[in-house]
């Protein structure tokens, strides 16, 4: 492609005009070739380069728990403590002697409760055998036999029963204080006696109470006696002393007397050596003949 030089004016005219639109279409089309070409190479991956891998994921492997080396002549068991609340439903217990429809079975489940919570807390498990206000059965031997079985069928660590005395007869007005329950069964943790957890719970309600304490007796009670495991009963203050009646309907005589006996049963199951393995708790106790 030439440009011709014209006579005259100095003025310039396309010699061949079809030829020059042809190159510069050529030269247009090149131009954006080479644009879209740069913009591809600046713009997102090809389809090739976009294909997410994904990782294969291997399932975490699950802990083999380890083993728990028992004694010759143990066995070993969870710790589950049984509480007890005294009476219930057909059966209130002792009744006031000062104003109607105050029941020992209202305070009893009342405290079972506190207890219990005082006890989840500190990650000890509990088992009720009456969580509300029913009784167990309509015979209160059968009833009473019915406690036993749910905390040796449940292979209890501790049982207590919680109850209010009463004293009738001469006298009746000026009998007060707590006493603590027990029957020294066969021993199913070595060298530690129920004797000995009575006394343990009854101190520890003194001391955050500041009740007087008459001290441990023992009794062949019913659920003492078919209990499998260390059981007591707690009679926490008589209603039939005005005195004690007024603790007994006082929230924080109970709260408090719940929180002695939790502190009580804590101790206790420390002295029975009870061990923590894996976030659970456990005891050794004697194998049976």
């Amino acid at each position: 492609m030439t440009f011709r030089k014209l006579p005259g004016k100095r003025r310039y005219r396309i010699a061949n005009p079809s030829r020059f639109i042809a190159v510069m279409m050529l030269f247009i089309l090149a131009l954006t070739a080479v644009i879209v070409a740069l913009a591809s190479n600046r713009g997102e991956p090809s389809d090739q380069s976009s294909v997410a891998v994904t990782p294969t994921v291997l399932p975490t492997p699950t802990p083999t728990p380890k083993p728990i080396n028992v004694p010759d002549g143990k066995k070993v068991e969870p710790v589950v403590v049984v509480l007890d609340a005294g009476h219930g439903g057909r059966d209130p217990g002792t009744t006031s002697p000062f104003i109607k429809d105050f029941y020992e079975s209202e305070v009893t489940l009342d405290i079972a409760k506190k207890v219990e919570k005082y006890l989840t807390d500190r990650g000890i498990p509990v088992i009720q055998t009456r969580p509300g206000e029913d009784h167990l059965n309509d015979s209160i031997e059968k009833d009473l036999l019915a406690r036993a079985d749910i905390a040796n069928s449940n292979n209890a660590s501790l049982f207590v029963s919680i109850h209010v005395n009463a004293y009738e007869g001469k006298g009746a007005a000026s009998v007060n204080g707590m006493e603590v329950y027990y029957l020294n069964k066969d021993t199913v943790y070595t060298g530690f006696t129920e004797e000995r957890f009575a006394r343990i719970v009854g101190e520890e309600i003194k001391n955050v109470t500041g009740i007087k304490f008459n001290g441990v007796i023992s009794r062949s009670l019913s659920v003492l006696r078919n209990t499998e495991m260390p059981a007591i009963l707690v009679e926490t203050a008589y209603i039939t002393n005005k005195e004690d009646h007024d603790r007994l309907r006082s929230n924080e005589f109970r709260d408090k007397t719940a929180l002695g006996i939790a502190n009580g049963i804590e101790l206790t199951l420390q002295e029975i050596g009870a061990f923590e393995h894996e976030g659970e708790l456990y005891v050794f106790k004697e194998v049976g003949e």
